[in-house]
């Protein structure tokens, strides 16, 4: 029998379907982000399955890109929307494991945190149960859990294991010389969490998950791991649908440490007013090139969705010294690709549009009590961890 959480899931997802096709349910997960070879196990998942269930990865961390905040509410949202049962695992155990606390309980405080975070930005509380990955692998089943974890480590190897940490490949020509075990920025918790991730994957038994895309491109990636894991080791057609919603490009120019070093590189849920309109006027948003373009990429994955339409503001020079509105990517990429909209018009429209999004949920953070001692709790992780960790 369903717990009352998982009933109320339910419930909130089927009132749904009798309105949608499967044709639209099938459309809306497939925005999230979907392998195109995966796109028949979809159909016939949502056909066989009226309320399918989708784990959502989220590892704890005191520094929110907008992504994190912003993103993933539109991509729940989604789910939902579609009939999906959504948990949200919130892998408290591997940030403590990988030292970003000694203290699992204030691993914890910062999952709560990040959750007021998707709340005041409209996540859809009702359809939502919220899973701690160190209850599920202390819990009764934890035997279960850590024989799979050893099963996945046992048949993979370490290069491969390597290559889905996340870290770079060496330079092609220094490949064959630089061994795996050899390298200096490889530690062994992360060869253990790949590891312990992939089990986390398999353990939960879900139909689909969304997952982070923060793999290189051609780099094999946990999903891919565990895929593979069911297939090979299993006898298994398929494991889970793995969805990869997209990742958003550095502001900054491409460098090599950009993620740990330079605070720059993105927007954070942490940055206060003033500061999105510095790291906006610092980015990299070339005239007339929209490929690649990050600023664009915001727009177009955090601004559009929010509120429907992008709206630059006249200026004096122009002849109607009028707003534009852009309702669609392809009106704005048109008329940045031809050069009618400048480089310093985007950035200003950006700045305003992010800082309106931004500041409801600074509002929350300062109206509700609980969401405010919370935020005044991370202080502590911005000040003692001024520089970002990935």
């Amino acid at each position: 029998m369903e717990n009352s959480s998982e009933a109320t899931i339910s419930a909130a997802s089927n009132a749904l379907l009798p309105m949608m096709s499967l044709d639209e349910r099938f459309t809306i997960i497939r925005s999230i982000g979907l392998e195109s070879a995966d796109e028949d196990e979809l159909r016939v998942l949502l056909e066989r399955k009226a309320a399918p269930i989708c784990y959502v990865w989220c590892d704890p961390s005191p520094w929110v890109h907008i992504a994190q905040g912003i993103m993933m509410v539109f991509n729940v949202n989604k789910l939902i929307k579609a009939g999906c049962r959504v948990k949200i695992l919130m892998a408290d155990w591997f940030a403590h494991i990988l030292r970003k606390s000694d203290d699992l309980s204030k691993i914890q405080a910062i999952g709560r945190y990040m959750i007021e975070i998707w709340k005041a930005a409209g996540l859809d509380l009702d359809g939502v149960e919220f899973v701690w990955l160190s209850d599920e692998i202390n819990g009764p089943a934890s035997g279960e859990y850590w024989a799979l974890l050893m099963d996945v480590a046992r048949n993979n190897t370490l290069r491969r294991t390597v290559r889905c940490c996340g870290l770079a490949e060496p330079p092609m020509e220094y490949r064959e010389l630089v061994k795996p075990h050899e390298r200096g920025d490889v530690v062994g918790a992360r060869v253990v969490h790949t590891c312990m991730q992939c089990a986390a994957v398999l353990f939960q038994k879900a139909d689909i998950w969304l997952l982070s895309m923060d793999h290189e491109e051609g780099q094999p990636d946990v999903g891919t791991l565990t895929r593979e894991y069911c297939r090979d080791m299993k006898g298994e057609d398929h494991g889970p649908i793995i969805l990869s919603h997209h990742k958003l490009p550095n502001l900054i120019l491409d460098h090599e440490h950009a993620r740990i070093q330079d605070p720059m590189f993105g927007i954070f849920m942490e940055d206060e007013e003033r500061d999105v309109p510095v790291k906006i006027r610092h980015a990299h948003c070339p005239a007339e090139v929209a490929e690649g373009n990050p600023c664009l990429e915001y727009i177009k994955h955090i601004v559009l969705p929010w509120f429907g339409c992008f709206e630059v503001p006249g200026k004096e020079e122009n002849c109607s010294g009028t707003s534009r509105t852009f309702q669609k990517m392809e009106e704005l990429i048109a008329d940045y690709e031809s050069g009618t909209l400048h480089p310093t018009e985007v950035k200003l429209a950006l700045t305003m549009a992010l800082n309106k999004i931004m500041n409801t949920v600074r509002r929350h953070f300062t109206d509700d009590g609980k969401a405010r001692d919370l935020k005044q709790a991370m202080k502590v992780y911005h000040s003692n961890q001024p520089v970002l960790f990935a």
